[in-house]
């Protein structure tokens, strides 16, 4: 019942003044520490895009943030058209959940379409409809145009690719927002605060490895401004502020492993470096090796295109139909495998380093539990991109077979449900849990 009201640091004594209140009784109270760790989670409050927000003013219709889809979420949309912003995790889910509770159609506007429902190849009933490209204007006060987009790298923000068919939105009864969280570091003062956007640029000379893409896309000299990649944040090494290792931070990385999993390794690397049992490393070297990591996301072409703007506006350019965007060719299949081993093998080495009591092998090599950690992920990729035609009426990607999942401890698979996940439910006032499952 305590809130942390400012966290400062005294580069005379080394210190930290922290100013807490207690919110049962209004008191505050100041102390000084040697090291701050900050753990308040990625996913503090709801993220709504000014741009998104400005196009909703016109709108007459329901406007909620995907954390408020709570248990009134079937009055919002039953019998009605909705459209959802974003195409990652939460957008997923509440295509299927809105599908499931009656939704006459649903619409997911994807903007760089990176996310998990872009890779969907069908969905229920064919009920779901993905459209590239966000809202833009809405008119008559419940409809909306979208288009393409494409990032400026003069302007540094998207832009409306005029070269994109708009797509036309009619009679939208409830939009909902899957645009993300934000995490609440106001109360830590600038010059110790980590950047989850900061920007960063390759090596004097760094080239793209061939690949199964380059006779397609070629070898573009990469973007002056690079982003955050999927394992390493430019001015974070192992959860330590690089410019000042006395401020840390536990946070996941944007595409975690598991989240829990790599947040558990990453408290044991923090633990490691408080009580002596890893050395922190020089700011030199902390910068060199996540140098040397964010220049080897680079060379897995699925990471370059969400890091690189120069790469994506490449990929952009393939045509409808490229072999890549087919889960079953052999091409797509071994670059599909890329990213999934990079972010094993990148755990796996943390894992070594602060002596995590599991095994995953390490850096460059991972050992059995490793590679089946690695399947997995692939697993649960085709469980999305591999919905065959005879099954697209019912099949989701909570349906896939579960024999694919199992403990990397006793081997134990996960459990199936009960029935289609479209069919599954429960009784009115009943909790859902495996034992009321219908």
């Amino acid at each position: 019942n305590h809130t942390v009201l400012s966290v400062t640091y005294d580069e005379s004594s080394k210190k930290f003044n922290v100013e807490v209140r207690d919110d049962t009784t209004g008191k505050t109270s100041k102390a000084t520490y040697d090291k701050c760790i900050w753990a308040a989670g990625l996913h503090e409050s709801a993220e709504k895009p000014d741009d998104i927000m400005s196009v909703l003013e016109e709108y007459e219709g329901k406007v909620l943030h995907s954390v408020e889809a709570t248990e009134d979420f079937q009055q919002d949309v039953k019998g009605k058209k909705i459209m959802l912003v974003g195409d990652s995790s939460s957008a997923e889910d509440l295509a299927l959940r809105a599908v499931k509770l009656g939704a006459k159609h649903v619409y997911i506007c994807a903007r760089s379409g990176d996310g998990e429902c872009s890779d969907t190849k069908s969905w229920p009933s064919d009920k779901v409809t993905v459209v590239f490209g966000p809202p833009y204007k809405c008119t008559k006060g419940t409809s909306f145009k979208c288009q393409g987009v494409y990032w400026s790298e003069k302007r540094q923000r998207w832009r409306r690719d005029d070269e994109e068919d708009t797509v036309k939105l009619k009679d939208i009864a409830t939009v909902v927002l899957c645009t993300g969280y934000e995490p609440n570091i106001d109360m830590i003062e600038d010059d110790i605060q980590y950047d989850d956007e900061e920007t960063w640029e390759a090596s004097k000379g760094w080239t793209m490895e061939n690949n199964a893409l380059t006779i397609s896309v070629g070898n573009p000299s990469p973007s002056k401004k690079l982003r955050v990649g999927a394992t390493c944040y430019p001015d974070l090494y192992r959860g330590l502020l690089i410019d000042n290792p006395s401020m840390m931070y536990l946070i996941e990385p944007y595409e975690p492993v598991s989240a829990f999993l790599n947040l558990d390794v990453t408290a044991h690397s923090l633990l490691a470096f408080l009580t002596g049992g890893a050395e922190i490393p020089k700011e030199k070297d902390m910068l060199k090796a996540n140098q040397k990591q964010l220049e080897e996301e680079m060379q897995i072409p699925w990471f370059r295109l969400a890091i690189d703007p120069a790469y994506r506006a490449e990929i952009d350019e393939l045509p409808d139909g490229h072999w890549s965007e087919n889960a079953d060719d052999e091409r797509a299949i071994s670059l599909n495998l890329m990213p999934p081993e990079f972010l094993v093998r990148t755990l796996a080495r943390d894992m070594k380093a602060c002596k995590y009591p599991l095994d995953l092998g390490d850096g460059k090599k991972l050992n059995k539990k490793g590679e089946a950690c690695v399947k997995m992920i692939v697993a649960s990729g085709n469980a999305r991109s591999r919905i065959s035609p005879e099954d697209k009426a019912w099949k989701t990607f909570r349906d896939v077979d579960p024999s694919q999942f199992a403990s990397l401890h006793t081997g134990t698979p996960a459990c199936a449900l009960p029935g289609h996940f479209m069919d599954v439910k429960c009784d009115k006032g009943e909790k859902l849990t495996v034992a009321t499952m219908k």
